[in-house]
């Protein structure tokens, strides 16, 4: 009974609580429907307000823009009435400028001709000063020319003089010179002869010998072969001798070439042994300075052997021992 009792209470506040929301609902509505009827006269009146505001407007901007036209109007023909005066007032004023130019042109063309006048008058006083100081300055050079002249025959003369005595002094030199090389060449001659196997005497001394006994005079006048003989064996022997020097010459150039050999060998064997050493590789240089030379050029032909034996090989500027 309690639970039919609630359920009926429950039905009667559902039916109550209904009718209250309808009656919200239609106070809403006819709310709603005033208020949209206000709005719309409201509206209504607004738009009537903007059709009078924007008539009132178009008047006042159709009354301001015939203004602003006669003011343009006004403002331009006022302007034209300026440019025209202006123009005039320039047409005056360029009129005066061109006739104080030609004024001034005339003056200056006067003043351009009187100043020529004084410059050829100056110019043509000058042409003549300098023509008779060239003339001064030409007899002048032509005196001093002459004394010149004078002084140079005079001194080729002595140096003439001179040149002769110095050729006879000359020539009296060489004549004894030739008499000295005579006398050594005799000389010469009589110590072949006593090399080979005779004697000579040089003076008035007499001497017994078991050979034949000659003056200086009779070994010259010996008969020609004796001396070709003797400058045939000077001439083996010279070339002997030369024979020698080259044999001599090619033992030196074969043992320097032998030591240079070593020399890179070993130079080589250094080099490799300072790159296997460092990784990162060595500049030329760098090299040079490790191995205590002070040109570092001496070590292109060995690094360039180096390189084409496969030895090492070159990146960029450094060198790394070949993988």
């Amino acid at each position: 009974m309690a639970n039919a009792d609630d359920l009926r209470r429950l039905a009667e506040e559902m039916a109550v609580a209904y009718e209250m929301r309808v009656n919200g609902i239609n106070v809403i509505k006819k709310e709603a429907v005033d208020l949209l009827n206000t709005f719309g006269e409201s509206r209504e009146e607004m738009a009537d307000n903007l059709r009078a505001e924007l008539a009132r407007f178009k008047s006042d901007l159709d009354a301001s823009e015939d203004e602003r036209k006669k003011t343009d109007q006004a403002e331009v023909s006022q302007r034209s009435i300026d440019i025209e005066n202006l123009l005039s007032d320039f047409d005056t004023a360029h009129q005066e400028m061109a006739n104080n130019l030609r004024a001034e042109l005339a003056r200056f063309k006067t003043d351009l001709d009187a100043s020529e006048d004084e410059r050829k008058k100056t110019d043509q006083a000058e042409v003549e000063q300098r023509s008779v100081d060239i003339d001064n300055l030409l007899s002048d050079f032509d005196t001093a020319h002459q004394e010149m002249a004078d002084n140079l025959r005079a001194e080729l003369a002595r140096f003439k003089t001179d040149l002769d005595a110095s050729e006879d002094q000359r020539k009296k030199r060489d004549q004894a010179e030739v008499g000295e090389m005579a006398e050594a060449w005799r000389n010469l001659l009589s110590a072949m002869q006593a090399a080979r196997g005779r004697t000579v005497v040089a003076g008035p001394v007499e001497v017994e010998a078991k050979v034949e006994v000659k003056t200086v005079e009779e070994v010259i006048e010996e008969p020609a072969e004796e001396v070709e003989e003797v400058e045939e064996a000077a001439a083996e022997v010279e070339e002997e001798e030369e024979i020698e020097e080259v044999a001599a010459e090619e033992e030196a150039i074969e043992e320097v070439a032998a030591e240079e050999e070593e020399i890179e060998e070993d130079l080589g064997g250094r080099i490799l042994d300072l790159l296997e050493d460092r990784s990162e590789g060595l500049k030329m240089t760098q090299i040079a300075d490790m191995l205590g030379i002070e040109s570092w050029r001496a070590l292109i032909p060995v690094i360039r052997g180096l390189i084409d034996d496969e030895e090492i090989r070159k990146e960029g500027t450094l060198y790394f021992p070949s993988e």
